[in-house]
């Protein structure tokens, strides 16, 4: 019959087992091996957190200091912030239809005939001349009424031998004005007008977008603060259960060296303690792993003073409940998701490039009105038969004169009129036009299936919610059992009632206990931002507001 020294010392009175432990104790001096008289020696590394707090290099933050300072770093958020520049240039091109042009011409001509005929016959020689020299200008406009006007200044100086010629010099000058008016296609809307509203709404669309990225960017970094404080708490807890195998192992070994334990419980213990060892330095790994990934996050400069300093997260995995109606978030989702926002800025784009098509279908019926004066100047001439001036004195002088008399010497013209264009046939306008029929089509269709997939991820991240608060709760629940369980084979133990093999299985499953626990309260924090992600109110309760237009260089990135 085999009978356990553990159950041989159960079953003798506690005067002889006092009596035998003392014996044991005599007989183990300088007996035991060297390996089972003493612990082994282990240090107890201390956490990254822990040695940055003793070399002053800890970086205390909140999660709400972290998110503030990634989000002013993001590079993402950076680049979506050019575009809003970008976008705004775009705009400002659109509007430069509307700039104005002034057009400049100067030149000079000489032309030599021979006399053919008595209209241009010379005064002397067998050729007649022509110098001529002229300064124009012309000023061009746009306007947003689908029009534009024209206004045009000609001058110029002539030099002629033909004997018929009144004035040699003779100065010229005429000023016009034309407006052009659509009365019918490009009124309401034109290529211009066009390219300006869709300008404008690429540039909503781009704020969409770039709310949606920091609303990314907001969930990615508290996703990964709560990372880090699970990965910190999670190493404390695996050195404490490295601590509670090395005080089991120290315990052993003076109980084997009395004699009231086998030499085997010290090979268990420190089985135990070894595996609960492994554990710690892959926890303690993971703490370095999880803020090297918020550094990436906060600086994307890899010399940024951040890489030398060491993340301390304040806050802790406290639980606070999270009170939300799912109709209620529902609602709140399909209401503020930039996504629907960006299918709805899209849908108006395809309204104006319809509107753009349909107008090219119309009858091009445009207004066309213009006035104008002219000017002329020169030397006087007298009449040979009689002596008498052939030109008015009003007229005489240079180019001053012909100026004058553009405006005061009644010499206009005006005129008045229509332009018609009527579009008989285009395959080109009615393809188009039904493409941008499609487009609406799938847009709406795209639109809808975005309303789908936003409700199912919102009850989604609600049932998320709702079963991590659960685990809490369980894991919580958990913990205490474990407690106390460890707490009453422990006491066992040292009563002599239990076994050593017990006390390592219980401290292994307060430690799971633990980690069990920490893994709900982190699963349940991020099941928090999750379910705010898919409402888009995570700006909203992290009291974030990102100001716009705040490109930045990568040397600002520090």
């Amino acid at each position: 019959m085999t009978f356990s020294l553990f159950a041989f010392r159960r079953a003798l009175p506690a005067g002889v087992v006092t009596t035998l432990s003392l014996l044991g104790m005599t007989l183990a001096i300088g007996q035991e091996p060297a390996s089972q008289s003493a612990p082994p020696s282990l240090s107890i590394p201390s956490s990254p957190i822990e040695q940055a707090e003793k070399n002053g290099t800890a970086l205390h933050v909140s999660l709400t200091e972290l998110t503030r300072l990634a989000l002013q770093n993001n590079l993402d958020i950076a680049i979506s912030d050019t575009n809003e520049v970008l976008y705004q240039q775009r705009v400002l091109q659109a509007h430069g239809a509307y700039d104005p042009t002034l057009t400049v011409g100067l030149g000079v001509q000489s032309v030599k005939r021979p006399n053919t005929n008595l209209s241009n016959q010379s005064t002397g020689g067998n050729f007649n001349s022509l110098d001529y020299a002229n300064w124009n200008f012309q000023y061009t406009q746009s306007v947003p009424t689908g029009g534009g006007i024209v206004g045009t200044y000609n001058s110029n100086r002539s030099d002629t031998n033909q004997q018929f010629a009144l004035f040699t010099p003779q100065y010229s000058s005429s000023l016009n004005i034309q407006f052009t008016q659509p009365l019918n296609r490009n009124r309401r809307i034109d290529q211009m007008r066009g390219t300006i509203k869709l300008a404008n709404l690429d540039t909503k669309i781009n704020d969409s977008q770039f709310k949606q990225t920091v609303s990314t960017t907001i969930s990615t970094i508290q996703g990964m603060y709560w990372d880090l404080v699970g990965a910190i708490r999670d190493f404390e807890i695996k050195r404490a259960s490295v601590q509670l195998a090395q005080v089991s192992l120290e315990n052993n070994i003076k109980e084997v060296a009395i004699g009231v334990q086998p030499s085997i419980s010290i090979t268990e213990a420190r089985a135990t303690m070894s595996s609960r060892q492994v554990d710690m330095f892959s926890s303690r790994e993971a703490i370095v792993v999880a803020e090297n990934n918020l550094r990436a996050v906060i600086s994307p400069d890899r010399n940024a003073d951040i890489w030398q300093k060491e993340i301390v997260p304040v806050d802790t995995p406290e639980f606070h409940e999270y009170q939300v109606d799912l109709t209620t978030e529902i609602d709140t989702a399909l209401r503020a998701r930039p996504e629907l926002e960006q299918y709805i800025l899209q849908i108006e784009e395809n309204e104006v490039n319809d509107r753009l098509e349909r107008n090219l279908k119309k009858w091009q019926v445009d207004l066309v009105a213009s006035y104008g004066a002219a000017g002329v100047g020169g030397p006087q001439s007298i009449n040979p038969l009689t002596g008498q001036p052939l030109i008015d004195p009003s007229l005489i002088g240079g180019i001053g004169a012909a100026n004058r008399t553009l405006f005061t010497g009644g010499f206009t013209n005006w005129s008045t009129g229509f332009n018609i264009q009527i579009p008989l046939r285009s395959r080109t306008l009615d393809a188009q036009l039904a493409q941008v029929k499609v487009q609406k089509q799938q847009l709406d269709m795209n639109r809808r299936n975005m309303e789908q997939k936003i409700a199912v991820q919102v009850r989604n991240a609600y049932e998320d919610l709702i079963t991590n608060k659960q685990r809490v709760e369980t894991a919580h629940v958990a913990l205490q059992l474990a407690k106390e369980q460890l707490d009453g084979e422990t006491k066992r133990f040292e009563s002599g009632i239990s076994q050593n093999f017990l006390v390592l299985q219980r401290q292994n499953d307060y430690a799971t206990a633990q980690g069990t626990e920490l893994q709900a309260l982190i699963a349940y924090k991020k099941s928090v931002i999750n379910l705010q992600q898919a409402t888009y109110t995570l700006l909203e309760s992290s009291d974030f507001e990102i100001p716009k237009n705040t490109v930045r260089t990568p040397s600002q990135f520090r």
